[in-house]
């Protein structure tokens, strides 16, 4: 029998050699067939092969990108994002789609896994959840479904920890600001171009049909932006620029809550930051500067988020509202107190619903209200008495103890000191003011453009406040970066 010669391999078989480009053209021909019949699970299969090459390459690179689509998605589309997905009896949004394998890797990695002082309550709060699934998606069906999506969102707090861990502060410090500017640029520009929002684009129909640039819950991740540039830009023009224009495009959005929470958010920010007497000289210089935005706005003839024409007069009657007075959608506040208190006469209708809530799927408006395009609105527009209402005592008590614990050290990471890192801590705290604010008067963390960015945040800060311990010399856990 002949003897193989040494150091000399034998050839591969053929088929070996060849199943790789073999398996390639079969994807490449499996997309091409799947584009004609379902166009969004066609480009999923693409981006499919695109990901597991990129991932061959490194895998880091690919959780980067897709860490960075997850949220800069959210943040930048809104309403739009939040309708792509698979459709189906029921529909898989592609946050979950995203969203699930970084959660699966961050959890995997018990190197920089987050404290267990979040992680249990977290687990805790997931595992509720899935318990009241288990009895209530036979009585409420899609609706039950629906209703989870905030516990299963709140899981990217675990991402965020992880980037900051693995990347350092310094690294995404960077690549937030392009993030913010995007949003920034874009809530800028949507106002004025309102037939590109409604016309151009396809239509997505997770939940009903929309365009896939609907800018809907924009505007909140705006004002993120904003406080981004107002802690970050150097010399106090730019940061009284930026200002200047989000307060301008308050009288745009026509949104009542940001009134409050923007001036407030900025106090929070001097606050952090050490700089609370010069935050109420900045406000009252970025009033001056927003009117004559809302006064150019209006000479355009730019129509706002209430479908009204911008105008200081407009603006001015909104703000009244605030105060009591009747004007534009003054019924929604009254009717917004008429839901707190059905809904706590509904959970506390016995001891057992008191303590694990009515459930999900239950519409907690009691059929009072139809959406636009005729859909049931079941959010009582305050997700605070959205959970205590349908997880009850123990399920809230979950949530609040997750948010207590992320909120707590980012506010401390960003009291004790003045570098980047204390900075970027201040910044998510001003941020996670306005969307948790906003979440008290609509159903915003139903939504992945408010809880992916609230989370994801968080997590960030919490891992700040540890990667600011460890530059010090303090106890904590080694930063790993790949």
């Amino acid at each position: 029998m002949a003897s193989r010669a040494v150091g000399i391999e034998p050839p591969a078989p053929l088929l070996v050699t060849w199943s790789p480009w073999i398996a390639l053209g079969l994807i490449a021909m499996g997309a091409g067939a799947t584009i004609v019949e379902a166009p969004l699970v066609g480009l999923a299969v693409g981006g499919l092969v695109i990901a597991l090459g990129v991932a061959a390459m490194d895998s880091a690179i690919l959780e980067r990108a897709l860490t960075m689509l997850l949220v800069g998605g959210a943040m930048a589309m809104g309403y739009g994002w939040a309708n792509l997905g698979i459709p189906g009896p029921i529909p898989i949004p592609l946050t979950e789609i995203l969203l699930l394998p970084l959660v699966v890797i961050a959890l995997c990695d018990a190197q920089i896994r987050v404290d267990k002082e979040i992680l249990v309550p977290l687990c805790l709060f997931g595992l509720f959840v899935a318990v009241r699934l288990v009895f209530d998606y036979p009585v409420w069906g899609i609706y039950a479904v629906r209703d989870t999506t905030e516990a299963v969102e709140a899981f990217v707090l675990v991402v965020g920890y992880r980037v900051i861990m693995r990347d350092g502060v310094e690294y995404w410090i960077k690549h937030m600001r392009y993030l913010a500017a995007i949003v920034l640029a874009w809530g800028t520009l949507y106002p004025m171009f309102p037939s590109l929002t409604s016309n151009a684009g396809p239509t997505v129909g997770l939940q009903r049909p929309t365009s896939i640039l609907d800018p809907t819950g924009v505007k909140f991740s705006v004002i993120a932006a904003a406080l981004y540039f107002v802690v970050f830009s150097k010399g106090w023009i730019r940061q009284l620029a930026v200002l200047g224009l989000v307060t301008g495009l308050l009288g745009v959005y026509q949104a009542r809550t940001l009134f409050i929470l923007l001036p407030l958010s900025i106090l929070v920010l001097g606050w952090a930051t050490h700089r609370l007497g010069r935050s109420f000289g900045y406000l009252l210089l970025a009033l001056v500067l927003g009117i004559g935005v809302l006064l150019w706005a209006e000479t355009q003839g730019v129509v706002g988020g209430n479908h009204q024409q911008t105008s200081i007069a407009y603006t001015t009657a909104e703000l009244g509202t605030l105060a009591g007075q009747t004007g534009p959608h003054s019924a929604t506040i009254q009717a917004r107190s008429g839901f707190i208190k059905e809904d706590l006469r509904f959970v506390f209708r016995s001891p057992f619903t008191a303590m694990v809530g009515v459930g999900l799927g239950p519409d907690l408006t009691f059929g009072q209200y139809i959406g636009n395009q005729g859909q049931l609105v079941r959010n009582p527009h305050n997700d605070y008495l959205e959970q205590f209402t349908r997880l009850g005592i123990l399920g809230f008590s979950l949530w609040m103890i997750i948010l207590f614990q992320l909120i707590v050290p980012t506010a401390k990471a960003a009291r004790s000191a003045s570098g980047p890192a204390e900075k970027f801590c201040a910044w998510i705290l001003a941020s996670t003011v306005v969307y948790l604010g906003v979440a008290a008067a609509q159903p915003l963390l139903s939504f992945p453009y408010g809880s992916i960015p609230t989370f994801f945040l968080l997590g960030m800060g919490v891992a700040a406040r540890k990667y600011t311990r460890n530059e010090a010399g303090a106890p904590g856990r080694s930063l790993l970066r790949t």
